[in-house]
């Protein structure tokens, strides 16, 4: 048996004990995302792509309780929007999880982002490139400090969330180190940099009248394995609001020295506002690191979106960004999910 398939009988066998006889249905359901786009900047031309496709198969007792195993297959999504795949030039997979759902919450076990990411994650995303768009693989001109900050991204994890009540769900989840089942996220940090993640996180959903709204909060920590680097302790909060079409969000995160040299402190601040009339939709967005003063980063943006058919967009992109960097880049893309 190998390590992968010991790994998922470990955490397979706790639930299966705790279903009852009394199985009644079984469910399966899949879905897809690919993404390419052409990009102009001062380096030239160059030619980005992703994709995932992620199945889910949902057994369900007459009780109610559920138990499911999904898996997404394509090209990773390290430090990724929960929306969004990303692009480690490999096939991999992305995430693999196990989940109970119950009147209790949700527990997952398994490769999949932790509380705070999932709870703070709010801003609007349209077709495109916007602040984890396929722009920032362009090396020179990637932020040094993404705009939900650093967490445990996939690393295999436990993650509770509970139902939510009266608009509120909180999260927490814990992984052993920085490392997943198969998607090699360590790569992104060279050594055994993190051990002993723990994310917690907050999420309310109200209304005011016309008007919805998102609240968050997260906190990430964890214990850094080199003795250069800061351990990781991320602040990061977050809001949303809704009205008609429009929609407006802020995520401001506060990174301190993790994963970094100690004394490198790192804040991020990103704005973001949108528009949507039927398949039209337009998305204008800021973003400001404050690193140190070889470091500091202010990228804007401006996005328009097109659904020509279902849900396939073409989308239009401009940022000016500047950095260690001055100077702009154009995006043409396209978006398929299905």
């Amino acid at each position: 048996m190998t390590r992968l398939a010991r790994r998922l009988s470990l955490a397979l066998s706790p639930f299966l004990a705790a279903l009852p006889a009394d199985a009644a249905t079984t469910d399966f359901d899949w879905r897809g995302v690919v993404q390419g786009a052409l990009v102009r900047s001062g380096d030239g031309h160059n030619a980005y792509g992703a994709y995932a496709v992620t199945g889910e198969g949902k057994l369900t007792t007459d009780s109610g309780l559920g138990l499911s195993l999904t898996a997404t297959l394509g090209s990773g999504d390290y430090q990724k929007s929960l929306d969004r795949p990303g692009r480690d030039n490999q096939f991999t997979v992305n995430e693999l999880f196990v989940t109970l759902d119950s009147a209790w919450g949700r527990l997952r076990v398994g490769d999949e982002d932790g509380a705070a990411k999932r709870a703070v994650d709010v801003l609007p995303l349209l077709a495109g490139g916007q602040m984890d768009g396929l722009w920032t693989e362009i090396a020179a001109i990637a932020p040094p400090l993404t705009h939900l900050g650093r967490d445990s991204d996939d690393a295999t994890k436990i993650l509770y969330e509970t139902p939510r009540v009266m608009g509120l769900r909180v999260g927490v989840s814990y992984a052993w180190k920085r490392d997943s089942l198969v998607e090699d996220i360590a790569r992104h940090t060279p050594g055994p940099v993190d051990r002993g993640l723990w994310e917690f996180g907050a999420n309310y959903e109200g209304d005011w009248g016309p008007v919805s709204y998102d609240l968050a909060a997260g906190y990430a920590m964890a214990d850094s394995r080199n003795p250069a680097l800061g351990d990781t302790e991320s602040l990061k909060l977050a809001g949303q609001i809704y009205y008609g079409g429009f929609a407006a969000g802020l995520v401001w995160v506060d990174d301190g020295d993790s994963g970094r040299l100690k004394g490198d402190d790192a804040t991020s601040t990103t704005f973001m506002g949108s528009y949507e009339n039927g398949p039209y939709g337009l998305a204008l967005w800021w973003q400001g690191v404050d690193l140190d003063v070889s470091r500091d980063y202010d990228a804007y943006g401006a996005g328009l979106s097109w659904r020509v058919a279902g849900d396939t967009r073409l989308s239009l992109d401009t940022v000016r960004y500047d950095g260690g960097r001055r100077g702009w880049s154009g995006t043409l893309g396209v978006e398929a999910r299905f």
